[in-house]
Order: C-alpha cells, then structure tokens, then sequence
C-alpha cells in the first residue's frame, strides 16, 4: 500500500516538474495562454462563401470563447482560395470521390496604425464521397466545408497565438 501512495505522490507531483523546466504543451488551448487578451482583441472580418461563413464562426469562438467584451485592436482578414475537385472517376464517367482544397491567406492588422503585423497561408484538403444520392453528396460535402473550416481555425488561431507571444515577450524584452 505504501509503494502505492509513493507512486500517486509521483504522479501528482509530475506537472509540477515539467513546469518547472520550462516546459509548456504546444496544443493548448490558446484562451488560458498569455496571449489570452492579445487574441481576443482581434476582430475578425467577415469571410465569402459559405465555407468562409463556417470558418469566420469558428474563429470568432476560438478568439474569445467565453465571449468576454474587449475592444478591438486588431482586424484578421482572410481570403479564401477554393478548389473542388471530382476523383475516381468510373468508366462512365462519374465521380466517386471529391476533394476539397483550400488555401487560406490571413492578414493581420493593427487597427490604430493599419499597419499589417502579419501575413500568412495556410493550407488544408478535405475528401468527400460522391454518392448516387445528391442529397447524400451535398450533406457529404457540407460535412467535409465544415471539417476544413475547423481545421484551418485551429491553425490560424495557432499562429496567431505564436505570433501574440513572441510580441508581448519582445516587447517585455525591449521595455514596452
């Protein structure tokens, strides 16, 4: 029994160590870092297209997910390039298979001066089934706009999440 409470001291004393080296996970959650306010200061624009609908929504929650009221400092524009390709192709010529391949280009702004802070693209590819059913094929590919669209979220608000970081320590560095 002894062995067993020395081994649950270990376990509970574990994150504290990895703390105490430095070391932070890379996919956590961006709202608990110290970029929390940086990122929830950013307004983001509105994007075209229904998938763009998708992806404005999701990063809107991922930049403030408890909604909490701040003034903007920041705008992300983000223009969408898309592309919707027919795969496996049968011998009379239907498809089976549907791709969907995205390019993402953010541009990030500082409101006060319009000057861009950072630009960046980011790329993503989806698959869909075409299926005999069109109802089946449209869900299908609505299924695969809305998994690209979090998808992308998640590594915009990634990069912006770094970019955030490595300003505020730059700035903590040079006294500002």
């Amino acid at each position: 029994m002894s062995s067993r409470r020395s081994a649950l001291a270990l376990f509970a004393l574990f994150p504290l160590a990895l703390s105490g080296c430095g070391w932070r996970p890379l996919y956590a959650d961006p709202e608990i870092g110290p970029a929390a306010a940086e990122l929830r200061a950013i307004h983001v624009e509105p994007i075209a297209e229904r998938l763009g609908q998708h992806l404005e929504w999701k990063l809107r929650q991922a930049l403030n997910p408890d909604g909490i009221p701040t003034s903007e400092r920041f705008s992300l524009r983000t223009v969408l390039a898309v592309t919707r390709a027919s795969l496996g192709i049968q011998s009379q010529g239907l498809a089976t298979r549907g791709t969907l391949d995205v390019r993402a280009r953010i541009m990030l702004l500082d409101l006060k001066t319009g000057k861009k802070l950072l630009t960046n693209t980011i790329h993503t590819e989806n698959a869909f089934d075409v299926l005999a059913n069109g109802y089946a094929t449209e869900v299908a590919e609505e299924d695969a706009d809305r998994r690209t669209a979090a998808e992308l979220s998640r590594q915009i608000v990634t990069r912006l999440a770094l970019f955030m970081e490595r300003r505020k320590r730059a700035a903590a560095k040079s006294g500002g």
